[in-house]
């Protein structure tokens, strides 16, 4: 499913790129199996990186694959299993929700560990014209996402959000009801003006990872650099941090209103996805 928020930031810190791949469920086998590509494709939109770069860069990134497929998708499966216990419950426990949620953050900090050495060292060894290109890719999705998410007023953006919740939640309950569809307004309504929020906490945190790279010859580049992949919540802002607990908790609330507001055909299809999905990350699996 992997509770399906747009991601808060496009980066070239490789798998973080496989938290987006992972949630197109239906497609889940293809994209899987075509990571060692899809990486470095998606990696291409921010560095152009030379031969010797890209040599370099293969088998750490088979490697990184490798421990992903025999390590984290095991963890995935057993999350499934339990937001869906949770969920077949006729009205979802809200607080039991956000543990799940919170396990979302766990396993991408897990991630973040694990490529922080690779992406230490490709950073290091950029140059000058490479780091122009990172920030002038960062600088591009910046104005977009302002563009598309900031700069239409609030009223807009609060429409828009609920239009993207409706259409995430349909291929997994279907045709939604007048209640379910009464609880995603309420709940795009309560987030107000989130979106600057978002925005503003990416903009500081990608100011420190500018900032780093610039000085990627010092000896605390390494330091700096593990601590801003490894502990983002240290550079949130003070408003972003004050909204980030309930703002989770409203999602909690919100899919919980859903299920409570189920009728047995949407529950049995939501059944069959997460039974999809789970057979579909078994398959995957691969020996350590």
């Amino acid at each position: 499913m992997i509770l399906l928020r747009r991601p808060v930031m496009k980066t070239l810190l490789l798998l973080l790129s496989l938290s987006l791949l992972l949630t197109a469920c239906s497609r889940f086998g293809l994209a899987y199996r075509n990571l060692d590509w899809l990486v470095p494709w998606r990696l291409n939109d921010y560095l152009n990186l030379d031969s010797q770069q890209q040599a370099w860069l293969k088998p750490r990134l088979q490697r990184h694959l490798q421990w992903h497929c025999s390590v984290e998708l095991p963890r995935y499966v057993a999350w499934l299993q339990a937001t869906k216990t949770i969920l077949d419950q006729p009205q979802p426990d809200s607080e039991q929700l956000v543990e799940q949620l919170l396990q979302l953050d766990v396993e991408l900090k897990r991630i973040s560990r694990e490529i922080t050495p690779t992406a230490i060292e490709l950073l290091k060894g950029l140059n000058d014209e490479q780091v122009n290109e990172l920030y002038a890719a960062l600088d591009e999705d910046n104005l977009e996402d302002r563009q598309d998410f900031l700069e239409p007023p609030v009223s807009v953006q609060i429409s828009e959000r609920r239009e993207r919740m409706q259409e995430r939640m349909r291929p997994w309950l279907g045709r939604l009801n007048s209640a379910q569809l009464k609880h995603i307004a309420e709940w795009a309504n309560g987030l107000g003006d989130q979106n600057r929020l978002w925005l503003d906490n990416r903009l500081l945190w990608q100011t420190e990872l500018r900032d780093a790279v610039a000085e990627r010859d010092q000896a605390d580049f390494a330091e700096r650099l593990t601590r801003l992949l490894q502990q983002r919540e240290a550079f949130y802002s003070e408003d972003y941090r004050a909204r980030y607990g309930p703002s989770r908790q409203a999602l909690a609330t919100l899919f919980s209103q859903l299920l409570s507001s189920a009728d047995e055909t949407q529950r049995e299809r939501l059944a069959h996805r997460f039974r999809d999905l789970s057979r579909d990350i078994k398959a995957e699996q691969c020996e350590a």
